[in-house]
């Protein structure tokens, strides 16, 4: 049986040492990753409140694209990144903890304002080689959209989402067998550029496997959420592949709504997922 790594603490250790720590950071806290949210440990017990998001701090209304914290909590070890906002630069240092029981994050977070090593780089260039490092490491370079790693590392500790969906290629083997892989290539981008199309900058398109799409919403309306999906099915079916209009789409989809774990419910979108391609070109859905 593999053992936890990480630092176990008490309420008590875990409160003297943040206060030892913010002497040095500009930013000591405790983050429950599962919730995207900071903690307040009590002094006597391990209860807390997580009421704002952890990535307010950075001025940002969604979750970080490279969450050091999410990466720490999946392998529970310690790591480091530099963060930005506007033209500042931070360095956050993030370590897997247990309080009393409790799996959680800590971040120490300090600005940088070392001349010698800002005048090495610039603050604009630096930046954008974050963003860029930030941007490549989860996206998925044929399609654009976010790739496995990125639901391992940043999504599957989650703890609610409220609406996710599955989408598969029906007879996606035979446009490979029959037109060739750079056909399948090109089906698979335009699938993913009208998915696109339906969804808001915040909700996630990822690259699950081969041809198999997971899409996730946080807060959207049942209604909405259900008549998108039979948006994006319909408008695949429509589409024309670039250079190939002999090829017609198809895909079937897996949705369910509900607040839920992330893991939890990409098992159940994906059993519906496999209902679906039964019939194959329809959606199978169930509110959780």
């Amino acid at each position: 049986m593999n053992k936890d790594k990480g630092v176990f603490m008490t309420a008590q250790e875990v409160n003297k040492e943040i206060e030892i720590l913010k002497t040095v950071f500009d930013i000591v806290r405790l983050v429950d990753v599962s919730r995207t949210a900071p903690v307040n440990i009590g002094s006597d017990d391990c209860s807390y409140e997580a009421e704002h998001k952890c990535f307010a701090v950075w001025n940002k209304n969604r979750r970080c694209e490279n969450c050091i914290s999410a990466k720490v909590f999946a392998r529970k070890n310690r790591m480091t990144k530099f963060e930005f906002v506007n033209d500042d630069i931070y360095q956050v240092i993030a370590k897997y903890v247990v309080i009393d029981g409790t799996p959680l994050v800590m971040e120490m977070v300090f600005k940088m304002t070392d001349k010698i090593f800002l005048g090495a780089y610039g603050s604009g260039p630096l930046i954008d080689k974050i963003s860029k490092f930030n941007r490549e490491l989860y996206e998925d370079p044929l399609t654009g959209a976010r790739n496995r790693r990125y639901f391992e590392e940043q999504l599957k500790p989650l703890d609610k989402m409220g609406a996710i969906a599955m989408i598969d290629v029906d007879n996606f083997k035979q446009i490979n067998d029959s037109y060739g892989h750079v056909a399948g290539d090109e089906a698979l981008c335009t699938i993913v550029r009208t998915i696109f199309d339906h969804v808001r900058a915040n909700d996630v398109v990822l690259r699950y496997g081969g041809d198999e799409f997971l899409l996730m919403f946080e807060e959207i309306p049942e209604k909405v959420f259900q008549q998108k999906l039979e948006d994006i099915r319909k408008e695949i079916a429509m589409a024309d592949v670039p250079e190939y209009k002999e090829i017609r789409l198809s895909t079937s989809v897996g949705g369910v709504y509900g607040n839920c774990k992330v893991r939890d419910g990409v098992v159940e979108a994906d059993k519906l997922l496999y209902q679906a391609k039964r019939q194959k070109n329809c959606v199978a859905y169930k509110r959780i």
